[in-house]
């Protein structure tokens, strides 16, 4: 791990090397700007020191082994969820195994410009950078690089059949990817940039890798609201996957703090953007025959549908079932998980227990082994901010099991209760 310093080093990876001499503002906030001529260069700001991890993949999802190999390819045995109109998953590019990149030194650097230049160039040369978006901390990599994608895959332990989001800064770059109808398009005017993610059509001449699409003929594409991730992605001037910047289907990452604990050493920069505002992932829509909820997310169905004037379709049952090839990201049945247990909609706490409360009332039982209340008044939105971050502490603590108590099925509700959900399935 590589945290900014004043120390003058000149090790470091070239992708961190600029010919352009950073402001010291962007470098140490609350400085005062200082010329620009004759200022160090990034990397005289860098201090160097190994975190000693062992690098091996640890994981709660059933579908990735404990090892430092992970095969990073679309083919599997998984089959099509359901028809939308378009071609079953096709082969993609990369059918060999990919290495993790362990003991990598991982840079982190507080947002500025010169984290979003430096961002930038690490994406260029091929490699991870982990930065905030509204919703959570993203692990990004170049869309139309097919081997940066099969690393990042590899780095998360995330199934390749599990397709990515493509992220772009404005809606002629989305335009240039995937194809909109005036649905998808009144939606994007009326949501972006913010928590909506769009599944359309591939363009015939769409950049974004196979790889990255898990084969299939539509591309998941979102416009991030938050002002570091605009900034990335306008020095980068492409396309960015970015999923969650955690251990596939562990609980989600809120803080630069949860993306080092996770993948310190197994990916090249970390932009570090302080908290996050929504805290769940982004909703995802699919603009198919029929206008469908693919995932609920930090953008409310009531929302969306009062813009559409009609409601959105549920994915049918087998959509999620564990064969199935999922067409959004987060629709693995079981993900977002801590290591305890978790048990839902808890009136009582058993011994051992942790509590996950919501509300002004805590239900009877044993003392609990730690408490943390999502929101004392109820409000689902500072719940939906809290959920991750919450899960994380609790877990933390070792606890037997976290009981969670019952969330309203309403507005952030709905997003809350099925990243809820998926934590809780069998492992």
């Amino acid at each position: 791990m590589i945290r900014a310093s004043h120390a003058t080093r000149t090790d470091v990876p070239a992708w961190a090397k600029s010919a352009v001499d950073p402001p010291r503002k962007s470098l140490q906030k609350g400085t005062p700007e200082a010329p620009a001529a004759g200022l160090p260069r990034l990397w005289e700001y860098v201090d160097f020191w190994k975190n000693g991890r062992s690098g091996r993949i640890r994981t709660c999802d059933p579908c990735v082994p404990n090892a430092v190999l992970y095969r990073a390819e679309p083919h599997s045995d998984k089959k099509a969820a359901y028809s939308v109109g378009f071609r079953a998953p096709q082969a993609a590019e990369l059918r060999n195994f990919i290495p993790v990149k362990t003991g990598l030194e991982t840079l982190i650097l507080p947002a500025g410009e010169a984290a979003a230049a430096a961002a930038a160039r690490a994406l260029a040369a091929g490699g991870l950078v982990a930065f905030p978006t509204e919703t959570v901390y993203g692990l990004g990599a170049d869309a139309a690089n097919a081997a940066a994608i099969a690393h990042l895959y590899a780095a998360k332990g995330r199934p390749a059949f599990n397709p990515l989001i493509a992220h772009v800064a404005d809606v002629a770059a989305a335009r240039q990817i995937g194809r909109f109808d005036a649905r998808a398009l009144k939606l994007a005017e009326a949501f972006w940039p913010g928590p909506l993610t769009l599944v359309v059509p591939k363009t015939d001449d769409c950049p974004v890798a196979d790889l990255a699409t898990a084969g299939l003929d539509t591309v998941a594409i979102r416009i991030p609201a938050h002002p570091v991730a605009q900034a990335i992605l306008r020095a980068f001037g492409g396309a960015v996957v970015a999923p969650s910047a955690n251990i596939s289907g562990h609980v989600s990452p809120t803080l630069a703090a949860h993306v080092e604990s996770d993948l310190a050493g197994r990916i090249d920069l970390i932009v570090d953007g302080g908290s996050v505002e929504v805290g769940v992932e982004s909703t995802i829509v699919g603009c198919f025959e029929t206008l469908m909820l693919l995932r609920p997310g930090g953008l409310s169905r009531e929302r969306i549908e009062a813009v559409l004037g009609a409601p959105l379709a549920r994915p049918p049952a087998e959509a999620e079932s564990e064969d199935s090839q999922p067409l959004a990201p987060g629709m693995l049945a079981s993900h977002y998980a801590p290591r305890a247990a978790v048990r839902l909609n808890a009136r009582e706490v058993a011994p051992g227990e942790a509590l996950l409360a919501f509300g002004p009332v805590h239900p009877p039982g044993a003392e609990a082994a730690a408490v943390m209340n999502l929101s004392p008044a109820g409000d689902l939105d500072e719940a939906a901010a809290n959920l991750f971050g919450y899960l994380r502490a609790l877990d933390a603590r070792g606890p037997r099991a976290i009981a969670v108590m019952t969330i309203p099925e309403e507005g952030l509700g709905e997003a809350i209760n099925d990243r809820l959900r998926r934590a809780a399935v069998a492992r």
